[in-house]
């Protein structure tokens, strides 16, 4: 049971799948709600909370029931949540409400009344702040979803690595947290080869060499690869590659994946190129180095329709994403797959 942080409508249930394969699991969505997804998978959820960006915590399913209080409690009862608490263990009950699901329920005393349902039964000492065991709870629609908390994602850091507190800042390096969706998006594995080509002050690559990636950024100015030098250096990442080079005519270097924000905002420069001819001219070359059945995962403007494009490079799409950045860009989000042979 992922529980997601709603920022986007469809970026973190992607990401959740997408981290799970590239975790090298399988995976069957069971059910997908407002904010939370369920799904089948034996992929480790400590892991997968470490690198996903755009989830808040991951927990074991337990029921859904309609959204009325007394659904809710029958629910309970019958489910084996009881049996999956530890006696003499600390233990809390927390209902978290989507937007403005189920407004007739009293989050709180819904909450005392599971308590006190499941003390009926097992003992345990009551810590609503750092518990030993957590039953959560998601009003998301019509509907409440139960489980117990196995893993939660540290969203905080991507606020400690946003972009303006690094030593060498751009304006049009993307935010942490949609930098390292990008990455699972791709599936980099924990141990691949993961490839930028427009790679900029590093921000994408700083994601990937976080989760353990071998990481290769080029780009075609020298002055943005030393800013990522530094900017890798600072968040303690000391394997990488780096090189000056044209993202049109790439070096002869092997991608598990490739994760890349080429520049078309009022901050970049598109070294003389028009936009349409540095993307017809650049997905080719990303092509040759990604292996195959290799994903790739690049943005672009709305008004630029790569699909075509990356069909004619040797690319299938996967999915695609938008994100509304100001009122005169929009930012579509990509994902291709290399075809085979």
């Amino acid at each position: 049971m992922f529980v997601l942080s709603g920022e986007h409508p469809t970026l973190p249930a992607a990401e959740a799948t997408a981290a799970i394969q590239a975790e090298h699991r399988a995976y069957r969505v069971v059910e997908q709600l407002g904010q939370v997804l369920i799904a089948e998978t034996k992929a480790d959820p400590k892991s997968l909370a470490s690198r996903l960006a755009m989830c808040r915590g991951i927990c074991s399913h337990l029921c859904t029931s309609n959204a009325t209080e007394e659904e809710i409690l029958e629910s309970i009862s019958s489910s084996d949540v009881v049996d999956l608490i530890p006696h003499g263990k600390s233990f809390a009950v927390h209902i978290k409400r989507v937007k403005k699901s189920a407004p007739n329920i009293d989050t709180i005393g819904l909450s005392k009344k599971i308590a006190e349902l499941i003390g009926s039964e097992i003992e345990f000492k009551v810590d609503l702040t750092h518990p030993d065991v957590e039953l959560l709870g998601v009003l998301t629609g019509e509907q409440c979803v139960l489980g117990i908390t196995i893993a939660r994602v540290d969203r905080s850091q991507f606020k400690r690595r946003r972009p303006s507190r690094r030593p060498v800042f751009h304006p049009s390096t993307l935010p942490a947290d949609l930098a390292r969706c990008m990455v699972n998006l791709a599936r980099t594995p924990r141990n691949g080869t993961l490839v930028d080509p427009f790679c900029g002050v590093g921000g994408i690559l700083i994601e990937g060499g976080l989760i353990g990636a071998k990481i290769i950024g080029i780009d075609i100015e020298r002055e943005m690869i030393e800013g990522t030098r530094r900017n890798l250096e600072a968040h303690g990442i000391r394997e990488f590659q780096l090189m000056v080079g044209d993202a049109r005519k790439l070096p002869a270097v092997e991608a598990d994946s490739i994760v890349t924000d080429p520049p078309y905002g009022r901050q970049a420069t598109t070294a003389g190129a028009t936009l349409e001819n540095l993307y017809r001219e650049a997905l080719p070359s990303m092509a040759e180095i990604l292996k195959q059945r290799g994903y790739l995962c690049i943005t672009s403007p709305a008004e630029l329709e790569l699909e075509e494009l990356a069909s004619a490079s040797g690319f299938r799409i996967i999915e695609r994403h938008e994100q509304r950045v100001h009122r005169s860009l929009t930012r579509r989000i990509y994902v291709f797959r290399r075809k085979k042979g």
